[in-house]
């Protein structure tokens, strides 16, 4: 028993439709998967097969159906080619509307090409598919029917295991500051003391998973030479205490972003402001690698969750130097540790401290060589204060 006429483009159509209705309306749902997977490597290809080839004798069912697949890959991502040099970009809504189009024009265009023929020699989709016709196929046909049918199976499996074992993506947080309008210009270099400078700080959380955030405001590495503030909508601005502030519950792909009034409270050229960014998750595992003054080497591992490290220092002279590595946690050293290395030697010592958010400070000889802000991201700002 035959099905209604052209009902395989009609069907395509609607569930082209539905899928839009799908992820405008419910966006989280099983239906978008079920839907979308046979819109972007299915349908394509197959309407403008329908369209190429509308008699019943152009192509057996398991080649329409190859082709489908093949051809369906190739125009979604022409169509993506296309929509990068567009304005709006390779985005979800542009791609889902440039695919729909493209299905309900080839459908047009496949009902009219098979309206041409009379309804025997017309393709039609009945319940009765058979796709394999054995009679009358020689050996070589039945052999390339089969990896035909094997590929189709494979490709589906891969993009079920694909579905089924999502990669994670990069992990990363994007930390920024922009000048007063907004954008990476106009930054305030020059103030005169009492006068106050304006920034517009941001964060994006791209990490795959909630983060909480601490944001802290130094000048000269120090709290206690700047004051600062935030700045609401109105212009009314609420004391920073400690220069600190928390950013608790930050979703994956969420931004965060606040104006940031700050005063220095001495004058000075070349004064160093920096916006340091903590997470405990940023620096769980940390690695600082630096050139000393003196040209050695010096390499500081830590996890600072489980408060366990090594350090490891390469002497390039001929002179001995001593090394001395303080750990700090709020605001007092917590760990002390001093190493002494020959000529042209190499140091590696353990490290052990209280977990959590360290600065870690190296004197070389007594003379400060390194110091580590704890922060797992930084950003900055040079000021003349007259």
């Amino acid at each position: 028993m035959k099905t209604r006429r052209d009902k395989d483009l009609w069907l395509i159509d609607i569930l082209a439709i539905l899928l839009i209705l799908v992820i405008t309306f419910f966006p989280i749902s099983v239906a978008r998967i079920i839907i979308g997977i046979p819109l972007v490597l299915f349908f394509p290809g197959y309407t403008l097969v329908a369209a190429l080839f509308p008699r019943r004798g152009d192509l057996r069912g398991v080649e329409r159906i190859a082709l489908s697949f093949g051809l369906s890959i190739a125009v979604a991502s022409l169509i993506g080619f296309i929509l990068n040099y567009t304005p709006w970009g390779v985005r979800l809504y542009p791609i889902l509307i440039s695919l729909t189009v493209f299905i309900l024009a080839m459908s047009g265009v496949a009902w009219r090409r098979r309206k041409r023929f009379v309804e025997e020699d017309r393709f039609q989709v009945s319940f009765d598919i058979r796709f394999f016709l054995w009679k009358g196929q020689g050996g070589i046909e039945r052999v390339l029917s089969i990896i035909l049918t094997l590929a189709i199976a494979a490709a589906v499996g891969a993009l079920a295991y694909v579905i089924a074992t999502p990669r994670t993506g990069e992990r990363f947080s994007e930390f920024y500051i922009l000048g007063p309008q907004g954008e990476a210009v106009g930054y305030p270099g020059n103030l005169r003391l009492g006068e106050k400078g304006e920034i517009v700080l941001g964060i994006v959380n791209r990490e795959q998973e909630e983060m909480d955030y601490q944001v802290t405001v130094v000048i000269d590495g120090g709290v206690e030479g700047v004051t600062t503030w935030t700045k609401d909508e109105d212009g009314e601005l609420t004391l920073i205490a400690g220069n600190t502030i928390d950013v608790e519950g930050l979703a994956h792909e969420e931004k965060w972003k606040r104006r940031l009034v700050f005063e220095p409270l001495r004058r000075g050229e070349g004064q160093k402001l920096e916006f340091l960014l903590f997470s405990s998750k940023l620096r769980g595992g940390h690695h600082i690698r630096s050139q000393l003054g003196s040209g050695n080497f010096v390499d500081i591992e830590v996890d600072e969750a489980d408060g366990r490290g090594k350090i490891a220092l390469d002497n390039k002279s001929s002179a001995p130097y001593d090394y001395k590595l303080e750990i700090w946690q709020g605001g007092a050293i917590q760990q002390e540790l001093s190493l002494s290395v020959g000529g042209y030697e190499k140091l590696e010592e353990g490290i052990s401290f209280p977990a959590g958010k360290s600065i870690f400070q190296l004197y070389e000889d007594d003379t400060l060589a390194l110091k580590d802000s704890g922060a797992g991201l930084s950003v900055h700002l040079w000021l003349d204060v007259s």
